[in-house]
């Protein structure tokens, strides 16, 4: 798999968690943004939490392997809250747990 098609199906947590963090692992580093992480990319992994689709673990390690990636840039102008959002999701030690009250502080922190 080329670094674009992985790191493309990581923002929009594509494949199964445990696929992603393999995969991920494959390409390296890079100090290079290949790719654009969009509020709509978090805000779509929060309602498929929402959902049921996704743990909480899911959605932590997610955060973790995005959290810090030079090869991953923020949509301009949501950056702030984008890599707010980010930390918050990777850090439930610091943050708290994701659970209903968080996602939707979270998403509202990311609405327009």
């Amino acid at each position: 798999m080329n670094r674009d098609s992985v790191l493309s199906d990581l923002i929009t947590f594509g494949k199964p968690i445990d696929v992603l963090v393999a995969i991920v692992g494959d390409v390296g580093w890079s100090e290079t943004p290949e790719v654009v992480l969009t509020t709509d990319h978090i805000l779509s992994v929060l309602r498929r939490f929402q959902a049921g689709e996704l743990t909480a673990a899911d959605v932590e390690a997610w955060a973790d392997l995005i959290e810090c990636r030079e090869d991953i840039d923020y949509q301009p102008e949501r950056d702030e809250e984008i890599l707010e959002a980010i930390y918050v999701l990777a850090n439930p030690v610091l943050n708290g747990l994701l659970d209903e009250a968080l996602t939707d502080q979270v998403i509202a922190s990311l609405l327009p």
